[in-house]
């Protein structure tokens, strides 16, 4: 990767390092209460990405009807009634094979050469601390739920909960969210595929603004493509590359503010950002926060590798 090229997409100022203010331009950004097309909200998918995004697996597995099972098991206990022990041990099996998916999921993601993927690791690592969770700990309580209901079904002793695990709180965490845990939240968060104009806005009867567009939109998209070598870069690359994305952020932004386009985005983009960000229970701010974070993240494990390698 030449930092030539990414400085030429990105419009970034120097090669390896943040610029000036770096990514925290994004809070003064967020309080408009609006949202580009960034980080999982980006259209613009990788070969990884291009199906469902990362989550893809588990959207596609049984969890989702686990989720559906789990409400109606939880109400009708609220309501006095007793489950179906059967039932019951088959959605413990169903559990058990979510957790598996959820652990290979968390591998691939993490290991994975390409940008986006990685990139959803670290948010979805940003946003579990932000739950006061881990990765590590929703898998352990995963497969401490199964362990309780495949007990239940078969009439053993119910197991202890896993050190550290507040069960207080995470009941009214799962009431306030109205989802059974961290994993049906991300289970029904949405993809987003639809980009943020349609093109046939008022705005872009202006050369200058369609211009503008189309170009972010394919400096965008070349980047994502650029970073589905992102795991093989240097140290060094993978901060040009950060810096890079960072900057197409930032034009995003600049976008939008310049032209007054936030009240004329695209009907499906809005639908799609707003399910994901309250099946989340994010705002737009909470959400580049976190985004914020997860790349905060991946510059530290660059300059740790970077240190590593001297």
């Amino acid at each position: 990767l030449g930092a030539d090229g990414l400085i030429a997409i990105g419009h970034t100022q120097s090669y390896g390092t943040r610029p000036a203010g770096g990514s925290r331009r994004c809070c003064a950004i967020a309080a408009s209460g609006f949202v580009t097309p960034i980080g999982p909200f980006c259209p613009f998918r990788s070969t990884t990405c291009a199906e469902n995004g990362p989550l893809g697996e588990l959207t596609g597995s049984k969890m989702p009807r686990f989720a559906e099972e789990m409400s109606r098991l939880q109400l009708e206990m609220s309501m006095g009634g007793s489950p179906d022990p059967q039932k019951v041990g088959q959605m413990a099996e169903d559990l058990y094979e979510a957790e598996q998916q959820w652990q290979r999921m968390l591998a691939r993601m993490r290991l994975a050469d390409d940008f986006q993927s990685r990139e959803y690791f670290k948010v979805t690592a940003a946003w579990s601390e932000r739950q006061g969770e881990s990765l590590e700990s929703v898998g352990a309580m995963m497969r401490w739920q199964a362990d309780n209901m495949k007990a239940f079904a078969t009439g053993g002793m119910p197991r202890p909960p896993p050190p550290g695990v507040d069960l207080d709180r995470l009941a009214a965490k799962q009431a306030a969210s109205g989802q059974a845990n961290m994993m049906s939240q991300l289970t029904s968060a949405q993809a987003v595929t639809a980009t943020p104009f349609s093109g046939e806005e008022a705005a872009f009867e202006s050369e200058v603004v369609r211009a503008e567009y189309e170009k972010l939109c394919r400096d965008h998209a070349a980047l994502v493509q650029m970073g589905e070598s992102y795991g093989g870069y240097d140290p060094l690359g993978k901060l040009a590359f950060l810096d890079a994305l960072e900057a197409v952020e930032e034009r995003w932004d600049t976008f939008f503010a310049r032209f007054s386009l936030m009240g004329a985005l695209n009907r499906e983009f809005v639908e799609q950002t707003d399910g994901f960000l309250g099946s989340m229970g994010m705002s737009a701010a909470d959400f580049r926060g976190v985004l914020r974070e997860a790349h905060d993240l991946m510059r530290r494990d660059a300059e740790v590798e970077r240190g590593a390698a001297v």
